[in-house]
């Protein structure tokens, strides 16, 4: 199955029944806004159905990710798509604002170790509007979960958030490189598979990742 752009879709997963599921809300949103000084003032912001702003560099980094960028990367512009492989691909939490900006949540102090020339990392000093947990696209620049953030220790990953910002860059400049057709193959791959969907990686899955970091 794939979108109108050629990529694949994810697989459907079935929701966690209704009690547990907004248990689980609430308890990310509580860890999120004991980001600030006054947990009250963001829980009051996503009652409004506001993003509040939240700082970086205690609780989580956040990756700045250029549009163009991510969509090159997993090859399709639409929502869903562009959900389907985020989700693939990252495992973690990502906030979008539409047509200006994706927000991957790292661990903290990933700006002491970034190396991608790709991308920005927001730490310490810096803010970042983060909307209220179920949020959805609703209109032009609020921001919205591209993937949510289901638990608070499934933050992105560096490594793989500088994956895909590498594997955009090279599609956009130089579509024949080896890595641009060993990464497609692995997201198409991680997209479709029951087994890796559900975070297992099945023996395929292992063998395409290992080509694609050696075509790095």
């Amino acid at each position: 199955m794939s979108d109108p752009h050629g990529a694949p879709t994810r697989p459907h997963r079935p929701h966690p029944p209704a009690g547990p599921r907004r248990r689980a809300r609430k308890a990310v949103a509580r860890w999120l806004s004991l980001t600030a000084k006054d947990p009250d003032i963001p829980l009051r912001d996503w009652k409004e159905q506001r993003p509040a702003m939240l700082p970086t560099g205690h609780r989580f980094d956040a990756v700045k990710m250029h549009p163009d960028l991510v969509h090159a990367a997993l090859g399709s512009t639409t929502e869903d798509g562009v959900r389907a492989g985020l989700a693939a691909a990252l495992d973690g939490p990502v906030i979008c604002r539409h047509g200006l900006w994706y927000y991957a949540l790292v661990p903290p102090r990933t700006t002491e170790t970034w190396l991608s020339p790709h991308a920005a990392v927001l730490g310490r000093g810096a803010w970042l509007a983060v909307p209220q947990i179920d949020a959805t696209p609703q209109r032009m620049a609020a921001p919205y979960w591209a993937t949510p953030l289901e638990s608070p220790d499934r933050l992105c990953l560096p490594d793989a958030v500088a994956t895909i910002l590498r594997a955009g860059a090279e599609r956009l400049e130089n579509p024949a490189h080896p890595h641009t057709h060993a990464w497609r193959n692995l997201l198409n791959h991680l997209i479709t598979c029951p087994t890796c969907t559900n975070g297992e990686p099945c023996d395929q899955g292992a063998t395409l990742r290992q080509t694609e970091r050696a075509a790095r």
